[in-house]
């Protein structure tokens, strides 16, 4: 075995102007079971996972497992997302890969104590610019309910595209029918978005810095 070939660089830790974001470890259990016990009813009406909840401690750390099996798989990629000396969680951003092939689908829930300071908008325009700059895909989509303004907010915002709003087409936390509204941000229209000019830094699963990251476009 050598060095000479290396191995495909993914982000496990990024850092934007004001947050710190990295993967999820089982260890992060009992700081997460805090969160999402807080937030139960704040999250429940607009967060699919909350017909799980509440989930026990140990239930919480398995639930954590597997979103570090498939981060390292390359088929997820879920941060926690903390301030910036890493010591309060502020909620969570994804990349989740059921978008399809060369697309993923951004995903984020903050913690009711930190809305309003545009966290969230912060951390998915890192998670745009890993998945085109890092990840190399082709598109990026966010998915909400029309009647979540606040999160419909972030991707009119940062430049993506409302595609359709389908009616009646998933489900809400309590098995109830709801609409979706889907938005798309194509490699070719990133450039010039608000994300693209956004702080960003990325390390690998050494702690070691991505160099240059190559913007798509």
């Amino acid at each position: 075995m050598t060095d000479a070939e290396p191995l495909k660089t993914t982000a496990y830790r990024l850092e934007s102007r004001r947050l710190v974001m990295r993967c999820w470890s089982p260890t992060d259990a009992p700081m997460l079971r805090a969160a999402l016990d807080r937030n139960d009813e704040h999250l429940r009406p607009w967060i699919p996972f909350m017909k799980d909840e509440p989930r026990s401690l140990y239930e919480t750390a398995e639930w954590l497992r597997g979103h570090r099996a498939t981060f390292d798989l390359g088929q997820n990629f879920r941060f926690a997302v903390f301030d910036e000396i890493e010591e309060n969680l502020l909620g969570e951003n994804m990349l989740l890969g059921r978008a399809g092939p060369g697309a993923f689908e951004i995903g984020y829930w903050t913690d009711k104590n930190s809305i309003g300071k545009g966290y969230a908008q912060e951390t998915t325009c890192s998670m745009i610019r890993m998945a085109f700059e890092i990840e190399q895909v082709e598109r990026v989509e966010i998915m909400c309910d029309p009647r979540n303004r606040a999160s419909a907010l972030i991707p009119e915002r940062l430049g993506f595209t409302h595609d359709a709003t389908l009616r009646q087409r998933a489900l809400d936390s309590e098995g109830n029918k709801c609409d979706l509204m889907v938005w798309s941000l194509f490699d070719t229209d990133y450039p010039s978005t608000p994300a693209a000019a956004s702080d960003f830094r990325a390390f690998d699963c050494m702690g070691e810095v991505i160099e240059y990251p190559r913007k798509a476009g």
